[in-house]
């Protein structure tokens, strides 16, 4: 749960902003305060991911609300009534995000857009490669100032080196034209060989001027370019620009690959990334298992309490199983009353005790409907061993499901047949 804390002595003000946050982000936690003393007694006692502040204050004429919440490493947007020359020297020198204009009534949804994207930083990384350790270090500390989690390169080389480690995650790349092993041109086509434009933004920057070079980076597949020298305002909004449309596709992906009625992954998901899975595996030489998962005598349900008991079903079906596994592994709803997961790294002894917990969890459950209460048990079956092919895994995996649903039901089957 994020929180941000909203500074401004005018109710109006502060109500407004807070509805404009809210229907933005409606889990959001919002704090407010209408003078400088009262942000500092909730700065003590909470801790903010981000704030929106008016720079005039009762008691803060200078800024010093902005200081307050600058000095604790919480990014900033600024309110002004006004924006001249002199307010805006002074409030860049802040290190704050954006400074924001009251008088149009349409910067306060700008203002709740910025404060999502910023919530948003939190778990997003860019890279940027440049050879020259000045030129880096300036826009790594503007990307700083927006809490995206910033790598550095020195070389394309070195950047590829990055983004073929995992865990870093990399949402997008700054990359430099002239550099020593790789130019950007290079890079950039490098990338788009191996990353699309919707899972990897690339932002070339140069300072040879024309029109030339930024047609054959866009050619090449950059998203965006931008030439030197930049403002920190346009360097800002090119990488918000950018985000943003990485995040509407993914979100496009995200709608795609979900079941409509369980909300879990859809069987189309789970082989995309089921084949992932096993390739990784196969990669570390760790152990994989299929698992799928079937409601008993479900017809029963539906013929006696009604499909939309079914449906009711099938939800807390994908909610039970949600708890009892790992984030980081894979589960969906298959089809019908068919769920399939896949967890990596295991033993078979704590296989065993995952889908013995859920077959036990499923046993005592109860589920209130509208006249009535019922229960239901599932059955498991589960392939575990080596990684072989996806196929070849969920076969067996159905085999053992079989052998469950005609042995009694409410059991668990795990098969480590060959592959």
């Amino acid at each position: 749960m994020h929180h941000v804390l909203i500074i401004d002595d005018s109710s109006f003000v502060l109500n407004v902003v807070e509805k404009a946050l809210h229907k933005e982000i409606p889990e959001l936690t919002v704090h407010k305060a209408k003078s400088l003393f009262e942000a500092n007694a909730l700065l003590k006692i909470n801790t903010y991911h981000a704030a929106v502040i008016d720079i005039n204050l009762p008691d803060s004429r200078q800024g010093e609300a902005i200081d307050a919440v600058t000095s604790k490493n919480i990014p900033a947007i600024v309110l002004t009534a006004n924006i001249d020359e002199s307010i805006r020297e002074i409030v860049l020198q802040k290190n704050i995000v954006e400074f924001v204009a009251k008088s149009d009534p349409n910067n306060i949804s700008y203002v709740a857009f910025i404060t999502k994207r910023i919530l948003n930083n939190y778990d997003t990384t860019v890279l940027v490669v440049d050879d020259f350790k000045s030129s880096r270090s300036f826009i790594v500390k503007q990307l700083q100032k927006l809490h995206l989690n910033v790598l550095e390169a020195s070389s394309a080389l070195e950047a590829i080196e990055l983004l073929n480690r995992h865990e870093h995650n990399i949402s997008m790349v700054l990359t430099d034209y002239d550099m020593p092993d790789m130019d950007g041109l290079e890079f950039t086509f490098y990338l788009r060989q191996h990353y699309r434009k919707d899972v990897l933004s690339v932002i070339a920057i140069s300072a040879i001027s024309g029109q030339g070079l930024s047609t054959q980076f866009l050619k090449y597949g950059a998203n965006d370019f931008l030439h030197k020298p930049f403002t920190i305002e346009e360097l800002t909004v090119r990488i918000n620009s950018n985000l943003e449309l990485l995040e509407m596709f993914h979100e496009k992906k995200e709608l795609a690959s979900r079941d409509f009625l369980s909300g879990l992954y859809n069987r189309r998901y789970f082989i995309e990334h089921g084949h992932l899975i096993v390739k990784r595996a196969a990669r570390y030489e760790y152990p994989v298992a299929v698992a799928i998962i079937d409601i008993d005598h479900f017809k029963r349900i539906n013929d006696t309490h009604g499909h939309d008991s079914g449906d009711i079903a099938i939800q807390a079906t994908a909610n039970m199983l949600e708890e009892c596994l790992r984030k980081s592994d894979l589960l969906a709803r298959y089809g019908g009353e068919e769920f399939c997961m896949m967890m990596e790294d295991l033993t078979r002894e704590q296989v065993e005790h995952v889908t013995e917990k859920i077959r036990h969890q499923f046993e005592s459950f109860r589920l209130k409907l509208a006249t009535d209460t019922i229960g239901f048990t599932v059955s498991i079956g589960v392939y575990y061993g080596d990684s072989g092919s996806l196929e070849s895994m969920i076969k067996i995996a159905d085999e053992a499901l079989y052998t469950a649903k005609e042995t009694g039901r409410n059991k668990v089957v795990i098969s480590s047949s060959n592959l």
